[in-house]
């Protein structure tokens, strides 16, 4: 058995009379891989990107994925170009939080 197959038979049986729940636990744990995926790219000096707004029809097409494979997202991974500066330029946190 696959790590794979030993999350989706803990998933399903966590969440065995409820599709709803079992699809949310399969979109909340995807997105959990993609962050480590993410935290695994920049400790090696990778970019990553993820991105959501895709085809889902389409890509599970070009993936060949079953009827019960559901893409949650993509994440691109390359090296940055070499005049990418690490940091954006971001608005100063009080002009974008009030804590009351």
């Amino acid at each position: 058995m696959t790590v794979a197959d030993g999350w989706v038979t803990r998933a399903s049986a966590a969440h065995e009379s409820n599709a709803i729940l079992q699809r949310d636990e399969a979109v909340r744990s995807a997105s959990l891989a993609a962050m480590a995926l993410m935290l695994a790219a920049e400790a090696m000096g990778l970019g990553s990107c993820p991105m959501s707004g895709f085809d889902a029809t389409l890509v599970a097409r070009e993936f060949d994925l079953s009827a019960t494979q559901l893409p949650v997202m993509i994440v691109a991974v390359g090296y940055p170009e070499a005049d990418n500066w690490p940091q954006k330029p971001r608005k100063p946190l009080p002009d974008v939080l009030a804590i009351a």
